[in-house]
């Protein structure tokens, strides 16, 4: 009898671990669907905010050197000679000046039949002498600005040309076309560091659907429906149909299943330049890379004998995954949006404003005194502007060090160049200088930074600033004193944090942008007061540090 009872019980308590068992297999296996669609939906709401935002970075940049080009079109020495040396000491200026913002690899002359006839960069290739009758649009470059894909030489990269008629002021006949050849590899990689996108998983095609760049360069030039292009995408019906949508000027996302390379989410969107879309940017991930670490910590609970611990465990990893998953998008939708918004909002507009000030700087024949204060004053607020937004992508972008030995007191003396000291401010700068290793742009940023500070700490009291410098065998010390109020404790531990400002204009970034670039440095950046100091170090020979 008490045998009986025992097998029943026995019976009783296996029913109930297989049930147990069998409910947590199903609790394991709905905990992993949710996951798993949680963190797509979520990756695919990510991506779409970062392909807008990346596609409209790079419309800034257009935009911005479809005004370079305009600007040189319309330039004395373009209107005087096509040829002279004058005007080609003031290409290779404006060369080096627009690369300083955006690479763009040549910037060349054509005459009225289209010949090419000055180049400032010939040492990848010579293209003096090239006619460009038969390249695409080359009738509506004559008549407007404008821009073009073409495989414009023997290393078969496809390049973007940016465009700009030369009409002459007087006659208003056409005499040629400035162009400027970028390669969207530069301007993409600019902006891969501030949104995360892995540049392996960008394609981009020009307004005709040939494809401007993707990570398979025998694409390149191909168009979205020839056949080498389809049989490498695959076919695939919902997907051509995704792609002839972002086409159509639409913007849009999809996840495919049974893709060629397993489950992808794919986002696109147009990029409109003058009212027309110019460009399709499209983003491609797999989902695997999205689950795969989840995927990895449920298989290892699915071995786990303690089922209770095992539930709590999975709760446990959805919710740091979701609370992690969730401070990332703040973060990208603060600062990601915010870069972006800056750059394509602003830039633009200060890229007219200072194109505008230039022509009107140039019909001051009678050298007005009241109209130069005011351009002057115009230039003034378009660099404080300009700093703003370098302010934030300066903290968002990390790049490598670009390392020359550069002079201590020529970093400072362009870096004061470049503001507006007042002068109820004194400044003093080393009487020695110093020859040191580092990224003189990089050095600049650092630089503006900690005078702009100390301008706005002194205000419009009677003030000074004073920088110091000295070095030994392995180090240099850099420090910024100004004679502005103390900062308080509270502030001082927090003065480097991303986004803390105890100002009431500035984007906090500053700071945070400085520290950054300095700890690239292999270097470090502290702030006392009595007086209020910022001290830099960093290694005299940072080549031999690393």
């Amino acid at each position: 009898m008490a045998l009986g009872k025992n097998k029943i019980l026995w019976g009783l308590l296996g029913l109930i671990i297989i049930s147990v068992i069998v409910t947590g297999f199903y609790i394991n296996d709905f905990t992993k669907t949710n996951i798993r669609e949680s963190l797509i939906e979520e990756k695919t709401e990510i991506q779409m905010i970062m392909t807008k935002s990346l596609a409209a970075s790079v419309n800034s940049e257009f935009q911005r050197l479809l005004t370079d080009m305009k600007t040189i079109s319309e330039s004395a020495q373009v209107q005087e000679s096509l040829t002279s040396s004058q005007t080609q000491e003031y290409l290779s200026n404006r060369w080096n000046n627009i690369n300083s913002i955006t690479k763009i690899s040549d910037i060349f002359l054509t005459d009225d039949s289209l010949t090419i006839v000055s180049q400032v960069n010939d040492e990848k290739f010579r293209l003096v002498g090239l006619n460009l009758q038969n390249i695409q649009s080359s009738e509506e470059f004559k008549a407007k600005p404008g821009y073009s894909g073409e495989i414009f030489s023997t290393d078969g990269i496809y390049r973007v040309l940016v465009s700009s008629p030369i009409i002459d002021s007087e006659s208003g006949e056409f005499k040629g076309i400035v162009f400027g050849i970028v390669e969207p590899s530069e301007i993409i990689s600019k902006y891969i560091g501030i949104y995360e996108i892995d540049i392996s998983s960008i394609t981009i095609f020009d307004e005709n659907q040939k494809i401007l760049f993707a990570e398979n360069t025998d694409l390149l030039g191909k168009e979205f429906s020839s056949y080498f292009a389809q049989r490498y995408f695959g076919e695939n019906e919902i997907q051509n149909s995704h792609y002839e949508n972002i086409f159509l000027g639409n913007t849009d996302s999809f996840v495919y299943e049974a893709h060629r390379f397993g489950d992808v989410i794919s986002t696109g969107t147009p990029v409109s330049i003058e009212e027309k879309n110019r460009f399709f940017f499209f983003v491609t991930t797999p989902v695997n890379q999205i689950v795969e670490d989840i995927e990895d910590n449920l298989f290892v609970e699915d071995l786990k004998n303690n089922l209770i611990l095992f539930i709590i465990t999975i709760l446990f990893i959805v919710i740091v995954i979701k609370r992690v998953r969730s401070i990332e998008n703040e973060k990208l939708l603060v600062i990601g949006q915010l870069a972006s918004n800056i750059a394509h909002d602003i830039r633009n507009p200060l890229g007219t404003i200072r194109s505008s000030v230039t022509r009107i700087e140039k019909q001051n024949e009678t050298i007005n005194e009241t109209i130069n204060q005011e351009t002057e004053r115009i230039k003034r607020s378009v660099a404080r502007m300009n700093h703003q937004v370098e302010s934030v992508l300066n903290y968002v972008r990390t790049t490598p060090l670009n390392l020359s030995e550069n002079s201590l007191n020529d970093l400072i003396q362009s870096s004061i160049n470049s503001l507006v000291i007042p002068k109820n401010i004194e400044l003093n700068i080393p009487k020695e200088d110093i020859k040191f290793e580092c990224d003189s742009d990089k050095f600049k940023v650092v630089f503006e930074n900690l005078l702009l500070n100390a301008v706005q700490s002194i205000d419009s009291k009677e003030g000074k600033i004073s920088i110091n410098s000295n070095q030994n065998e392995k180090e240099i010390t850099i420090s910024f004193e100004n004679s502005g109020p103390n900062i308080t404790e509270e502030n001082i531990s927090k003065i480097f944090r991303p986004l803390f400002t105890s100002k009431l204009k500035g984007t906090g970034l500053g700071l945070s942008s400085c520290q950054n670039i300095i700890t690239q440095h292999q270097g470090t950046i502290l702030v006392t007061n009595n007086p209020v100091t910022f001290t830099i170090k960093i290694p005299k020979n940072l080549r031999k540090e690393k």
